[in-house]
């Protein structure tokens, strides 16, 4: 017995020794790529572009702080006033804005080489992987996303969750195997907690997952509906963390008052429609303050008892009568919410931004990098859905172009839910639907070019038989 144990021993010494080699081997090989020089020259100018930049909060901000300093498992964390995943990320970091800043922007330098590592695994070997890594990392310079780095708010975060959200779907589809599935929850999951409206949006996706259940292939019937079981719960779970009081006031509450105040009492067919659902008619102080009903709400502003019915009406029955409006007028909602397609798409472009912010790209190129404006981003829609069709009926497609055009689909729910959801700040509340247009338009431009890069070569006799098992 001793004898085989000592055999034992040394064959898990062999084994390590082995495993460790060959990880030092894939670490020079990987620094013997291309790869490694574009990541380490982005590494530079990224910071470059983060050193010695001020941070900056604003009123928002304390919100989080109220959550990061409760016990993470309680209740006044996971389900309180601000959805959990940044203030968790600021809880393990030092105290300091400059640590929070940091920890934002050394997550940021993780998700997004993620994801151009994972669409250049989508690409032929060579050229078309070395500029679809690049371009991605490009994208993320860009100033309408490094400048949330140093902004105490969610944004940042937001964008690189989002970015590994793509690269997990992206090797999940390219390559499906049951790693992924947990690596796709896992992502889901604390992107689901940077915004509520995250979890209608992956809601979406649960049935999508259920036809791929329907026929899973490779991926088995099993894992794929523990995926889809796994995504609606997170979708479950965000919802009733909402339902908290902590939550209520500031996650519920206070967003509906301000729909109803500013965009319910002054468009008649609305406001028809809540009355039939049980709003009480607007006493004066409502119409005259109507702009200010949270503020009344808060107590910050006078009341009497007449405008307290209405507001107590409003917090407890005005979510459920505004989600059925919308779904049994979804033509009007959407014309309302294309109407404001500007401030939906060109993101923010005042405030919130450091005083000392920097580009890291020069005009011309960040331009084209993040088209500014709604025309430049349905120019390219145009363009880049047309030429995805004729690329996919003419040339084929590979499964992974589903990820950013599925992605870009949900864009329209997605801007409907959070230009309906609330009037204040839309600008800023849709930078992700902002930056998911534009970087699902992004890689579907990549994908198509690649295909059509792999007929031209398969017509010379060089065809690449496909990315789905290769590496860089």
């Amino acid at each position: 017995m001793a004898s085989m144990s000592a055999l034992r021993h040394r064959l898990d010494a062999v084994s390590a020794r082995e495993l460790g080699r060959g990880a030092r081997d894939a670490v020079r090989g990987f620094f013997d790529t291309p790869y490694a020089w574009i990541l380490v020259a982005y590494v530079l100018i990224r910071l470059s572009g983060f050193y010695g930049v001020e941070q900056v909060s604003y009123p928002d901000t304390h919100g989080y702080f109220e959550v990061m300093n409760h016990p993470v498992w309680s209740t006044d964390f996971l389900a309180g006033g601000r959805p959990w995943t940044v203030p968790l990320l600021w809880k393990v970091l030092p105290d300091g804005d400059i640590w929070r800043a940091r920890g934002q922007f050394g997550l940021s330098l993780v998700c997004w080489p993620l994801l151009a590592w994972a669409v250049a695994r989508c690409l032929r070997p060579g050229l078309m992987r070395y500029l679809g890594f690049g371009a991605v990392l490009v994208f993320s310079m860009s100033f309408p996303i490094i400048r949330w780095d140093v902004v105490m708010l969610s944004e940042s975060v937001s964008l690189s969750l989002t970015a590994l959200v793509f690269a997990a779907w992206l090797e999940l589809i390219r390559l499906p195997r049951p790693a992924m599935v947990i690596g796709v929850i896992a992502a889901t999951l604390v992107w689901v907690f940077t915004r509520d409206s995250n979890g209608i949006m992956t809601l979406l996706v649960v049935p999508l997952v259920l036809i791929w259940a329907w026929r899973p292939g490779a991926l088995g019937r099993g894992w794929a509906l523990g995926l889809a079981g796994g995504l609606f719960a997170i979708f479950l779970v965000s919802f009733l963390a909402t339902t908290t009081d902590a939550a209520k006031v500031r996650r519920n509450e206070r967003p509906v008052l301000h729909v109803i105040g500013r965009r319910v009492l002054i468009t008649p067919d609305e406001e028809a429609y809540f009355r039939k659902h049980g709003m009480p008619a607007p006493p004066p102080r409502v119409i005259a303050q109507r702009r200010s009903l949270a503020g009344i709400a808060d107590g910050e502003l006078p009341s009497d008892p007449a405008t307290d019915r209405f507001i107590d009406w409003s917090v407890q029955h005005g979510r459920s009568a505004l989600a059925q409006y919308l779904l049994r007028h979804p033509l009007k909602a959407f014309k309302q919410t294309f109407r404001n397609r500007q401030r939906l798409l060109a993101g923010v472009t005042v405030g919130y931004t450091a005083p000392n912010a920097r580009r890291l790209l020069p005009q011309p190129i960040d331009n084209v990098a993040y088209p500014r404006g709604s025309q430049d981003v349905w120019f390219w829609l145009v363009v880049v859905c047309v030429g995805a069709i004729a690329a996919w009926r003419f040339l084929g497609a590979q499964r992974f172009w589903l990820v950013p055009g599925v992605a870009l689909l949900l864009q329209v729910p997605h801007a409907v839910v959070v230009y309906q959801g609330d009037t204040l700040e839309i600008p800023r509340h849709a930078v992700l639907v902002a930056v998911m247009s534009r970087l699902s338009l992004l890689l579907l431009a990549l994908f198509a070019i690649d295909q059509i890069v792999n007929w031209k070569l398969g017509r010379s006799g060089r065809m690449y038989d496909g990315p789905a098992s290769a590496h860089p």
